[in-house]
């Protein structure tokens, strides 16, 4: 019992901090000293918004740290792909298992997120983190409860499938927390001469997130826009209006069953 709950506070500090804490800081930071003209949206965030995000995310941490434990019992058994030993691959083999964590994380994302879209999902599953319709860096792991499930779901996949060494896995989530934080910040941190760049263009920048919480209805990728594309459901900054007043974003619960999304 001990050993658990010593298990559990270590990976409630590690989840804080690389995935929460040092993500949303960076990016509150970024958004504070960015140009006015970076601005995506012109409305400030609601009042208490931040407080709310902050403590939505703090149960989410706390619930990813519980499912954790489980993922940490499986590795020590042996169950998982996680290999500690470098050695054991070839140089380049931590490059690789970094770029397919990038594409399962992208492919997965984009039709779970999507799901979560669906109007029977969407008011018990996603509503809560829509209640942040200008977005910011706080908001980056304000789930629902039900939302944490596909969401840390993802890692389950990776280290069950995908050999890397631990320090890896570790990496790739550092890495995935800050781009998550930046496509909340609420600033287009890449100028549009580079956005549409053919070296960029595919990637998913600031705007396309920031469009997601103001739409509701495109965007749903997580790094790259090519799902999103090809699914017909990509916008960029001079797409037309939503049908759908931002106004009229669910911030209920109640209010989410009866949304359009």
């Amino acid at each position: 019992m001990v050993s658990a709950a010593a298990d559990y506070a270590l990976l409630f500090a590690a989840i804080l901090v690389v995935a929460y804490l040092l993500p949303a800081s960076v990016f509150h930071l970024v958004a504070r000293i960015a140009p006015p003209a970076s601005r995506i949206q012109q409305r400030a965030p609601r009042p208490g918004q931040v407080r709310r995000e902050v403590l939505m995310s703090l149960r989410a941490v706390a619930i990813f740290a519980l499912y954790g434990l489980g993922l940490l019992a499986a590795y020590r058994a042996g169950w998982t792909a996680l290999d500690p030993d470098w050695s054991a691959w070839p140089w380049w083999w931590p490059a690789v298992g970094f770029l397919a964590a990038i594409i399962l994380h992208d492919t997965w994302f984009y039709w779970v997120h999507r799901a979560m879209h669906a109007k029977r999902l969407f008011g018990w599953m996603h509503a809560q983190h829509h209640r942040s319709v200008t977005p910011t860096p706080w908001s980056i792991l304000a789930f629902d409860v039900a939302e944490t499930i596909p969401q840390f779901g993802i890692f389950v996949v990776l280290v069950m499938l995908v050999p890397m060494h631990p320090a890896v896995l570790g990496a790739y989530l550092l890495f995935d927390s800050m781009v998550n934080a930046a496509g909340h910040c609420g600033h287009e941190i890449i100028p549009d001469h580079q956005r549409t760049h053919w070296l960029l263009r595919y990637t998913n920048a600031v705007t396309h997130h920031d469009l997601h919480h103001s739409r509701f209805d495109c965007n749903y990728a997580q790094y790259f826009n090519i799902w999103d594309r090809l699914c017909g459901t990509f916008r960029d900054r001079d797409a037309p209006p939503a049908a759908a007043a931002p106004s009229a974003v669910p911030q209920t619960r109640r209010e989410a069953w009866t949304s359009p999304a």
